[in-house]
């Protein structure tokens, strides 16, 4: 007699067709289950300037301000030293910019980029670090006697931030002209910008802490 416990016949059974769909569909999702869920795109009205900028402007309001939402991939940050005209860090998932212009003029911004990993935003935001070093002091080609700095600080928000803006100087006198904020948040970069004042990223640090809050409410980001 052969022994059902070594290398008879039941050791060689093969389960019917039928079972092995069902098994392969157990797998799947399980699989899914465990996986981490990620973001693919940014909830409407989740940004802190979202709901005013979808908000019609009254005839008055309009002829004074002006807001403009994109959630292309492809827009560069709002902090741009090197000027880019599209997008050059990788590994982005979804993005959405917000800005507002005003008949002062002035403009100021926010923005919010969903990376593929923490790394991935990391590696962007080392970049811009870089990019300050290496574009940060440049004549304006319209005018040559117009120079532009840039300048950085450090600030505490989220995992790591960065205080940035730029300032021109013609004929000796100075003109702080940018202030922005960016700070990282798991797989989250978050950009806040303004031309009106002094330079003072510390005065964007509230809207960004609040986002860096925020942004952990999305799924794979923190």
């Amino acid at each position: 007699m052969t022994s059902r416990f070594r290398d008879g016949p039941v050791a060689n059974y093969v389960a019917p067709a039928r079972v092995q769909p069902f098994m392969i569909h157990v797998a799947l999702s399980l699989t899914l289950a465990l996986s981490p869920a990620t973001v693919t795109e940014i909830p409407k009205n989740f940004l802190l300037m979202e709901r005013a900028a979808r908000t019609p402007l009254s005839s008055t309001d309009a002829a004074e301000l002006s807001y403009e939402i994109s959630d292309k991939l492809t827009t560069p940050l709002e902090l741009n030293p090197c000027e880019h005209r599209r997008a050059v860090d990788g590994g982005r998932l979804a993005a959405r910019t917000i800005t507002l212009g005003t008949s002062a003029p002035s403009y100021s911004s926010e923005q919010l980029i969903v990376y593929k990993s923490p790394r991935a935003a990391h590696a962007a935001l080392t970049r811009l670090r870089a990019e300050v070093k290496r574009c940060g002091r440049k004549r304006d080609p319209s005018s040559r006697e117009l120079s532009i700095q840039w300048r950085t600080n450090k600030v505490k928000v989220g995992d790591e931030a960065l205080g940035m803006g730029y300032q021109t100087r013609q004929d000796g006198y100075e003109d702080p002209k940018g202030t922005g904020l960016v700070a990282r948040k798991g797989s989250a970069l978050m950009i806040y910008t303004t031309d009106e004042g002094d330079y003072f990223p510390g005065g964007l640090t509230k809207q960004a802490r609040k986002m860096a809050a925020k942004v952990c409410k999305l799924p794979g980001v923190c």
